[in-house]
């Protein structure tokens, strides 16, 4: 599979680290670094998961336009925005604020 892009967000470490001092998780990298961004094959499933849904999002808006033509693309495209958030909401779908901003912007790009 490919790399994600560049403007693919990266999630950071989920931790519960006990105690009253404030503590950083963090792993280190092969480079010696630490990081508390999540390894690169952890990145892949959330990028996977978002390419294919902003994928299946551009035949649905098509549909919905031509089902619906006094509904202009913008408020497609904020139903379909509101539609994946309550899937969020609810624990349906597991993506990030920022990583539903990312499949609104490609399915916005694959609609033009």
């Amino acid at each position: 599979m490919a790399t994600p892009p560049e403007d693919f967000p990266r999630r950071t470490m989920q931790s519960g680290l006990d105690g009253a001092v404030l503590k950083f998780s963090a792993r280190r990298t092969e480079d010696g670094w630490l990081s508390a961004l999540v390894p690169d094959d952890v990145h892949q499933e959330p990028y996977k998961n978002a390419l294919d849904l902003s994928t299946r999002l551009v035949g649905y808006a098509l549909r919905k336009e031509r089902e619906n033509s006094t509904w202009g693309r913008e408020f497609n495209l904020k139903r379909i925005q509101d539609g994946l958030k309550e899937k969020v909401r609810v624990r349906e779908w597991d993506f990030t604020p920022d990583e539903q901003e990312w499949i609104m912007k490609r399915l916005s790009g694959l609609l033009e």
